[in-house]
């Protein structure tokens, strides 16, 4: 039997691939003709190697060889009883591991797996194993041949980890694989009685809190909700209205360490802080500003706030001072993105400012064709990529790599009439709400793609905010929208 050139691998069907060239029944063929010129009765490596010249390098191996096929062979040409054959090499086929394999075999093998699993688990079997997977290199080639609509090279010079790409990718396409089956819609009402411009859910996903142009603050037990189609499950999972604004409620914030405590700014120039668990709900009034708290974030025990009257205000909360005051916007300030290095805000005046955050001084400013309605950093999702909202559905990139702060041109055009009022992360997405009543699931790469759209709302959507499996947004209709996997639905007493 001629086998030259025969340097593929041998599959478990019996055939070998060279180039592009099946050769059918390769295996059997060249152990049957081996075996009858040498008239031997075991079946051997050796035995294997001569049959084909050697050339099939090692693949004809009977420990990786299909049992089927080895049987076959046995029956066929030697005439003997197949398990004494089998237990004559039983030797050698017990020898066989994963780690004989060649790497790149072991690595397409791999590839079946969960890449979450992978990292955490198959990293810490062994070095060879710890070895295959700690490349960004083997990542990047997984994501490639796995995601081929998704592999642009437009992204690959804002990836900050391939590795957490590949894991947030499988997140997000086994989460949004059937949404509206797999996502209970809980619409929570009845209790304020003017528009809700912002939501906030709270470390946990057990506590949501709302703020409307009725001057107060709900808030919302979420594991009060059940099944969506009982009967009054609004008026059972609200839990308390906090009362003491004198103006819209318009940002909201929440401890980031999980403790029970929220803040409120409104159009009365006041910040409120609210202790949940105590006796005396109102905790403090931070005024420091001259004009409408547009925008919160809590950090740590520093509380920032950007206001109407064009300034950003630093809160010491243990101390009960004032930091520092930053103002190098000309017009309100509307959004702010917080980490550990710097402070970003969008203003109306089409400039976004970045802060040095320890130094509280201006580390950068870009200016942008359109007012910054809303920000939201993917470094989360493994891209540097900074998302700017504005105006008529137009959504700005900026390259944060090595703290550049560049914008990407050109921007991106969603199909949306209104100004992205905001924006988050979701199920390893990014979503995207509009003044013109939409929700739209976006992929967090550069490229477009939206991955779904939410139809529940008859109104414009002000706010929308994320934590853990929890989505929730507010909208002009006096309401709350809230989004939780059906499988996390709380037990129902009986």
């Amino acid at each position: 039997m001629d086998v030259d050139g025969c340097n593929g691998g041998c599959h478990l069907d019996g055939t070998v691939q060279s180039g592009s060239d099946k050769v059918e029944e390769h295996q059997l063929n060249c152990f049957r003709d081996s075996l009858e010129e040498e008239g031997k009765n075991s079946l051997t490596g050796e035995n294997m190697k001569m049959g084909c010249g050697g050339h099939c390098n090692n693949y004809c191996d009977p420990a990786i060889s299909s049992p089927d096929a080895t049987v076959k062979l046995i029956e066929e040409v030697n005439g003997i009883d197949a398990s004494d054959a089998c237990t004559t090499d039983n030797k050698q086929r017990n020898s066989l591991s994963l780690v004989t394999l060649p790497p790149e075999l072991i690595l397409v093998i791999f590839s079946f797996l969960d890449a979450r699993f992978a990292l955490s688990v198959l990293t810490g079997v062994c070095r060879l194993f710890h070895h295959l997977l700690s490349p960004e290199s083997s990542w990047k080639t997984r994501f490639g041949k796995r995601w081929r609509q998704r592999d642009k090279r437009e992204d690959y010079d804002y990836v900050t980890s391939w590795k957490r790409i590949c894991v947030q990718h499988e997140d997000m396409d086994r989460f949004w694989q059937d949404p509206v089956a797999s996502l209970d819609f809980y619409e929570l009402k009845d209790q304020h009685f003017a528009t809700v411009d912002a939501v906030h859910v709270m470390r946990g996903g057990g506590l949501c809190i709302s703020g409307a142009r009725d001057r107060s603050v709900g808030v919302w037990n979420l594991n009060a909700l059940c099944v969506p189609d009982e009967v009054g499950y609004g008026k059972k999972s609200f839990k308390q209205a906090l009362d003491g604004h004198r103006g819209w409620v318009w940002c909201l914030s929440s401890d980031p360490t999980g403790a029970p405590r929220v803040c409120s700014g409104s159009w009365d120039s006041k910040i409120k802080l609210w202790d949940l668990q105590g006796q005396n709900v109102e905790m403090t009034t931070i005024s420091t500003h001259k004009a409408a708290v547009l925008c919160l974030s809590w950090e740590q025990e520093m509380l920032i706030s950007g206001s109407y009257d064009k300034s950003i205000s630093l809160w010491d909360l243990r101390a009960g001072n004032i930091i520092s005051k930053l103002k190098n916007h000309s017009k309100p300030v509307l959004c702010l993105s917080v980490d550990d290095r710097f402070i970003i805000s969008g203003s109306e005046d089409k400039t976004l400012c970045v802060y040095d955050k320890r130094a509280a001084q201006v580390y950068k400013t870009v200016k942008l064709e359109s007012p910054v309605f809303s920000l939201c950093h993917s470094s989360t999702c493994g891209y540097n990529y900074l998302r700017v909202g504005g105006r008529e559905g137009r959504l700005h990139l900026l390259d944060t790599t090595a703290d550049k702060f560049e914008e990407i041109t050109p921007s991106i055009e969603l199909d949306s009439n209104g100004k992205i009022s905001a924006m988050c992360h979701y199920g390893g997405a990014v979503v995207a709400c509009s003044s013109d009543k939409s929700i739209k699931v976006l992929e967090p790469s550069r490229v477009l793609s939206v991955i779904h759209s939410f139809d529940c709302h008859s109104g414009q959507v002000a706010s929308v905010s994320s934590r853990g499996p929890v989505l929730a947004s507010c909208f002009s209709e006096l309401s709350i929208g809230i989004w939780r996997p059906k499988n996390l639905r709380p037990a129902q007493r009986i």
